[in-house]
């Protein structure tokens, strides 16, 4: 809302911080009702973590304004795995906060990571090591060509809809270790993090579990044994 007023008071256009799920819809809900021109930008087609551009309305807007730099980073190890909360984790330790890093997505040998133009040249800089490997960090000018994630669909059968439950049966651990994970602050519905294992899941939410992957819910039905089938994909994190 200070950045809506900034706007109204003359000066013009306007950046968000990265934004998850939940408040960009939040944020966007309340932008449709100001007389403002608004789009969002996360320097990936389809980003999870977005920023909005605001303007007047009427105002041409341009994604370029968003101020969102790609970054390419590489072990120097060319027989190293780096995992996207190896990088991720690096990043915190060097004082950052998750709302000026966008996506971080895998790309053949390496990694993509999405900053505010403002922190880039910090991190070029002084990043030099996720986890134990040394890394090679610099800025990526070219359209990001990332991996495919096609998920992988399955049926699990689960006996209700409790977060746990559904969280357990998908990644293949046990009720106590999902419920661990909800606990620590791991595991989101649609870009919220859920603090409550009893929470139960709907058709078309996506759970994320920080540091294994990723589950979309597709539909679900009743089996003759009273218990609960979902149509699910799976998207596991990956290791480059």
């Amino acid at each position: 809302m200070d950045l809506v007023e900034a706007v109204y008071s003359g000066d013009a256009k306007q950046v968000t911080p990265f934004l998850t799920g939940a408040m960009l819809e939040w944020a966007e809900r309340v932008l449709r009702k100001e007389h403002l021109s608004f789009m969002s930008e996360g320097g990936f087609p389809e980003a999870e973590r977005v920023r909005i551009l605001l303007g007047p309305w009427g105002e041409a807007l341009n994604s370029k304004d968003a101020d969102i730099a790609l970054l390419w980073v590489r072990s120097l190890d060319s027989r190293a795995q780096l995992e996207h909360r190896q990088i991720l984790g690096s990043l915190m330790a060097l004082g950052f906060k998750r709302d000026v890093l966008g996506d971080i997505q895998a790309g053949l040998g390496g990694f993509y990571v999405a900053s505010t133009t403002e922190i880039a040249p910090f991190i070029i800089n002084q990043w030099t090591q996720a986890g134990r490997e040394k890394i090679e960090v610099s800025l990526f000018s070219e359209k990001p060509i990332v991996n495919a994630d096609q998920g992988e669909e399955r049926r699990i059968t689960v006996s209700s809809s409790r977060l746990d439950a559904v969280v357990a049966n998908a990644f293949g651990t046990s009720r106590t270790a999902a419920q661990e994970w909800i606990t620590q602050g791991k595991v989101r519905r649609d870009g919220v993090v859920v603090s409550k294992a009893e929470t139960e899941v709907q058709p078309d939410n996506l759970i994320s579990c920080r540091g294994y992957g990723r589950i979309k819910l597709l539909e679900c039905s009743q089996t003759r044994k009273d218990r609960t089938a979902w149509q699910i994909v799976l998207f596991r994190s990956q290791r480059h």
